[in-house]
């Protein structure tokens, strides 16, 4: 059986939704597991509704207050882990290319994702991080979802890609 190798660069892909808590904990305790770098990155995509609205110097100066926005935000969340050695990296543009720009600049051997997305695969291991399916039921089970606030807990899922 083959040796498995320690992750040294660990990338949590966060989408300020639901989900961040758990994926920057995860990628955390599996950075400092591994000894590894850990990075936290926040895609943010162009909106057509506003694209072309912006005033006084247009999309770019826009866009730059958008990373800028995102990065405090990624900079709290770090803080809040107590992981002030997280590296954070807000990047504006379409997903999929921002993030094979920073994946090829940045190198992870693993990247922890909360939700699946169709861009996240490449040369390292994914950890995909989501809430399980709640089970076929009738109105009992809506009833008592209602009733007691009960929420699915987050399961993981591990998908390979290695190159």
């Amino acid at each position: 059986m083959p040796e498995l190798k320690p992750y040294r660069r660990i990338l949590a892909l966060i989408r300020f939704d639901a989900t961040d808590g758990v994926t920057a904990e995860k990628a955390l305790l599996l950075a400092r597991l591994n000894r590894a770098q850990l990075d936290f990155l926040h895609l943010i995509e162009p909106d057509g509704a506003l694209d072309g609205g912006y005033t006084r110097g247009g999309t770019e100066i826009a866009a730059r207050a958008l990373e800028a926005a995102a990065l405090r935000r990624l900079d709290f969340l770090a803080a809040h882990l107590g992981a002030g050695e997280a590296r954070c990296t807000a990047v504006y543009g379409p997903p999929r290319q921002a993030f094979q720009r920073h994946v090829a600049a940045a190198q992870p051997d693993l990247v922890v994702v909360g939700e699946p997305s169709d861009y996240v695969d490449g040369p390292h291991d994914v950890l995909v991080l989501s809430a399980p399916r709640p089970p076929r039921g009738g109105r009992l089970r809506d009833l008592l979802m209602g009733l007691f606030g009960t929420r699915p807990l987050l399961r993981a899922h591990t998908l390979f890609w290695r190159g």
